[in-house]
């Protein structure tokens, strides 16, 4: 019985097509990886930037309305000082006093990279080191700021507040200004009003930071479209 010819060369062309479709199968997968990691940095940067957005209104707004409360402060010391008459003295030299608002950061994004282990889909190294900046070590100065100027507000100076001052039920303002000429309510208010003066500079340098990574970042997805 005769021996069946191989042909070698035909199973060599198999072998070179098989080869050549589990190259074009790997190189499928990684551009189909590729850019599934794009689409999700692209989706993370972009949801970086909505809060990002948001922290600077609401640092803005804070900073308006600081400066509200500022104002308010400032004419309690002219007022006392000058003895002026009790009908200048309205509910908001008081309640200013004690209710400032505080900044809280939208965090998500951010939380959701880490946690997740995603912050490695954004590629570009200085990104990544001022969003850990940002969210680490800046938004971590300014809640310690609000923590103190909360504490000294809740725990000093609203007590004093509602101890010593007595509100007019028939018109807006206080019965008596006395209280806020003394000594105690002289000292917690000029602390009160110079934490808030050094927090405005905080936050006005804050929201430079945040506008330069809305920067970094609008430039990385003009870069990637």
């Amino acid at each position: 019985m005769a021996k069946q010819k191989i042909s070698w060369g035909l199973h060599l062309i198999e072998l070179v097509v098989v080869i050549i479709g589990i190259s074009i199968a790997f190189a499928l997968e990684g551009w189909s990886e590729s850019n599934k990691r794009k689409d999700l940095e692209q989706n993370y940067l972009s949801s970086i930037q909505v809060d990002i957005d948001k922290d600077i209104d609401d640092l803005k707004k804070i900073v308006d309305s600081t400066k509200v409360i500022l104002q308010h402060v400032s004419e309690v010391f002219q007022y006392t000082l000058q003895r002026a008459p009790l009908e200048s003295f309205k509910r908001h030299h008081v309640t200013s006093s004690y209710l400032a608002s505080y900044f809280y950061p939208q965090n998500g994004t951010y939380l959701s990279l880490m946690n997740s282990g995603d912050i490695n889909v954004i590629k570009d190294f200085e990104l990544k080191a001022a969003l850990s900046d940002l969210y680490n070590v800046k938004y971590k100065e300014l809640e310690r700021m609000d923590q103190v100027i909360k504490n000294l507000a809740d725990n000093r100076i609203q007590p004093y507040m509602i101890d010593n001052i007595r509100f007019s039920f028939d018109r807006d303002g206080i019965e008596d200004f006395k209280p806020l000429a003394s000594n105690r309510a002289f000292n917690l208010l000029g602390s009160f009003f110079n934490l808030l003066g050094d927090r405005q500079t905080a936050y006005a340098a804050m929201i430079e930071k945040c506008e330069s990574i809305k920067t970094m970042i609008s430039n990385l997805k003009s870069n990637e479209e």
